[in-house]
């Protein structure tokens, strides 16, 4: 059976000073003490001292309670460590993400000239961090608003305690552009991203991602050999790049494609809502001096899709965007098909992507069906995006839009659930003669809705989905076959059941997650037997990928040894 989630509660500052709650004017005061350089350059330290990041880390381990005395005033320090020991979460990744997004917002500051900023002070501000991220709830009485006001609510947070391993993020994006889209069947080719990218970032798409990956093993290394009870200094200099044959010049000019500096900070916008840190996602990298400093490891790793993907979007004629993004759901759904061809056992699951019915002009079935045994499972892939201004908002009734438009009704074609319906009733009342032949011997339907987004396995997202199938289902007509709930899941979450598909039924992993949570209103991998959170295991393919990546990396930069 699937373990029940822990829920572990953060400690706020005022429960700490024993005070009202802290306002963003008061905290963004405190923040005026200091040059902006001393904060972003204090949390880039933190990300290395605790480790965030790497295989999914995004609390602070409990020997990290260590640097209490460090960051936090004698006279509270004590009170601090009380509340530690009574389990409470003292550090987490969402602190950092707060303060280094205010510190960019900020209109005015301390001038600069040094970037020291007294250890103890740092406590307070991240205590204080982690309480504006605070939404209050609202309350609500229609089922579908309340889970619709619970996904608005929670979204924010599971990405801030995302159970990622963010190394994937960057791999999976890697292999769409090494792999998958070299495999593309020409006529789905319809952009050329490596010439799209070099129009826009005058750099070789190439070099981008070989930067990117050698970043992050700076990265790795930094956390790795960071030598107990010393100074962790958190650059990473131009000077890194000496002992290889890449020139200068280039280097800058990577840089200055990660980075951000006190010269050009975002404009002053209010953000969309408490988790709202689009410009640190875009610009993880705070470039100060010589050397550029890493605000947020996650962030970092995904710049390469960011790059190749979202910033290429906002460039291109407003025309071409909506194919753009067509293209690369069709990238999408051939790396699901690639998954399930290398890792998933061949005996017990056997995959057909893009089905269709026999003597009907192969209409689309859907994007997948995966038969096992006596059942079939129908798969939609989607992109599945939430912008911005929906996903940081809070606000239900535009989750809800959000929801219907791009992942139940559609709004110029039906879409999501309102696909799988239609290829659960069509197959359940259709002629077997226009059926597909392996079709034959099938009891039961599992619809399956698979995100690249995160968003798919979130809190309360599956819920909200299968009250959509469940209210529109006509079960008069499926009355011949077992339909289950609908399930929905990241494709992270597909990635971290590779392990066990290569020897379970996909079925037996998908009904494990329906019988473990009969609500499906918690997130996958806190009602699954199959799927631990973490770093995806088994996955020898893409650690071949990473391996070969590896070696072009050293042969391509010239990498040497450091002398002894």
């Amino acid at each position: 059976m699937a373990l029940t989630p822990q829920i572990k509660t953060w400690l706020p500052w005022s429960e700490l000073v024993r005070r009202p709650r802290v306002t963003l004017d008061e905290f963004r005061s405190a923040l005026r003490q200091y040059p902006r350089s001393a904060l972003l350059i204090a949390c880039a330290r933190l990300s290395v001292i605790f480790n965030y990041g790497p295989d999914g880390k995004t609390a602070a381990k409990e020997n990290s309670n260590k640097w209490i005395p460090i960051l936090f005033p004698p006279e509270l320090a004590p009170r601090v460590q009380a509340f530690a020991a009574q389990g409470r979460v003292i550090f987490f990744q969402g602190q950092l993400r707060y303060l280094a997004a205010e510190v960019m917002r900020l209109e005015e500051a301390a001038e600069e000239g040094s970037t020291f900023i007294a250890d103890a002070a740092l406590g307070g501000l991240l205590l204080a961090s982690g309480e504006l991220l605070y939404k209050k709830h609202i309350q609500l009485s229609e089922n579908l608003d309340v889970m619709a006001n619970l996904v608005a609510d929670f979204l924010p947070v599971y990405e801030i305690g995302s159970i990622t391993d963010p190394f994937m993020l960057f791999l999976r994006f890697y292999i769409f552009l090494t792999v998958i889209i070299p495999k593309l069947p020409t006529n789905l080719k319809t952009f050329d991203v490596e010439e799209l990218f070099q129009q826009q970032f005058a750099f070789p798409l190439k070099r981008y991602y070989q930067f990117i990956f050698a970043f992050m093993m700076h990265a790795m290394i930094e956390r790795d050999e960071k030598p107990a009870d010393t100074p962790i200094d958190g650059a990473l200099r131009i000077s890194w790049f000496q002992k290889t044959t890449i020139p200068t010049e280039q280097v800058g000019k990577m840089f200055k494609a990660v980075c951000f500096s006190l010269d050009d900070l975002p404009d002053k916008k209010p953000p969309f809502g408490y988790g709202d840190f689009e410009f640190l996602r875009d610009q993880p990298y705070f470039n100060h001096g010589d050397a550029i400093y890493c605000l947020d490891y996650e962030y970092a790793v995904t710049k390469l899709e960011s790059g190749a993907l979202w910033r290429v979007l906002k460039a291109l004629d407003p025309k071409k965007r909506i194919p753009y993004l067509g293209f690369w759901g069709q990238v999408f759904e051939q790396y699901i098909t690639w998954l399930f061809e290398i890792y998933a056992n061949k005996k017990l699951n056997k995959y057909y992507p893009s089905p269709a019915y026999e003597h009907d002009n192969n209409r689309s079935i859907c994007d997948a069906v995966m038969v096992c045994g006596s059942t079939a499972i129908l798969v939609e892939a989607k992109l599945a995006t939430c912008p911005a201004h929906v996903r940081y908002s809070g606000d239900y009734q535009q989750f809800k839009k959000y929801l219907e438009d791009r992942l139940v009704i559609g709004t110029d074609r039906p879409i999501g659930v309102s696909q799988l319906l239609t290829a659960i009733e069509s197959l359940a009342t259709l002629p077997g003669t226009n059926r597909p032949p392996w079709m034959a011997g099938i009891t039961k339907f599992i619809p399956l809705i698979i995100t690249k987004d995160e968003i798919g396995s979130s809190w309360m997202i599956n819920a909200y989905l299968n009250a959509r199938f469940t209210e529109k289902l006509n079960r008069k007509n499926c009355k011949k076959y077992i339909v289950t709930p609908l399930v929905s899941m990241s494709v992270s979450t597909l990635e971290r059941s590779l392990a066990a598909l290569s020897n379970h039924a996909f079925s037996d992993i998908l009904q494990d997650r329906i019988r473990a949570d009969r609500k499906l209103a918690r997130p996958f991998e806190a009602a699954s037997s199959y799927v631990p959170p973490g770093t995806a295991r088994k996955m020898f393919k893409h650690m071949e990928i990473m391996g070969n990546l590896t070696d072009e990396l050293i042969n391509d930069f010239g990498m040497v040894e450091e002398d002894k």
